[in-house]
């Protein structure tokens, strides 16, 4: 059975798409081709780099890309899972006949503030949440498939 097609998406692709992404390259293992892109790419953040490293994955060498070259360039995606919310969707062109769009909305690891300690504790939390989802998705989606 050919890979299900996931697209995560947000603003930047810089942080919460990244992290997903990362979550379901590992435990999806090969029955999914993932990537993920931004409505207006950036570089990815240092916070997110640090937890992301602390769990044992190295983003350091992602780039960021834009969601439209991601649409355009490649066979249709399955799903695609905005990590900002569903205004992001809403940027979006039409999706093509069967993709299914799920909006899941974490907060911006950018935006956390307070002490260096208290926004790793943030970003943690933001990467805890966001691997539960994708957790979820595995259960929820994924496994009827057989």
């Amino acid at each position: 059975m050919p890979p299900i097609r996931v697209l995560f998406i947000c603003v930047h692709n810089s942080g919460r798409s990244q992290i997903a992404e990362a979550f379901l390259r590992k435990f999806g293992q090969d029955r999914f081709e993932v990537q993920s892109a931004g409505t207006a790419p950036t570089a990815i953040s240092p916070l997110v780099l640090n937890v992301m490293r602390e769990d044992g994955f190295d983003l350091a060498n992602n780039v960021a890309s834009n969601v439209l070259a991601q649409l355009r360039g490649n066979p249709p995606f399955h799903y695609v899972i905005s990590t900002c919310g569903p205004e992001t969707l809403s940027r979006l062109p039409q999706l093509p006949y069967g993709t299914i769009s799920l909006s899941w909305a974490f907060p911006d690891p950018e935006l956390v503030t307070g002490s260096p300690e208290e926004q790793r504790s943030a970003a943690r939390a933001i990467r805890d949440d966001i691997r539960t989802q994708v957790i979820r998705f595995l259960h929820d989606v994924a496994s009827p498939l057989g």
